[in-house]
């Protein structure tokens, strides 16, 4: 669940996207995205399955600009 998670600022994302992050109100991972970003930036590959809402899209696009920067 939301807030269990430490920030986005401890998964080593570009000074850019934790700028983009905070401009959007996202405080803290939801529990998706604190699973997801940091296997997504290991390059492991992911099969993930979440409520609507739950942020997945997020993490996924977190980690795919995160690679192309």
């Amino acid at each position: 669940e939301e807030g269990t998670a430490p920030g986005f600022e401890h998964m080593g994302l570009d000074g850019r996207l934790l700028r983009a992050v905070a401009e959007l109100g996202w405080a803290t991972p939801t529990a998706i995205q604190a699973e997801a970003i940091p296997l997504a930036l290991e390059g492991r590959d992911l099969l993930a399955r979440a409520r609507t809402g739950s942020g997945k899209t997020g993490a996924y696009g977190l980690a795919l600009l995160q690679h192309l920067l």
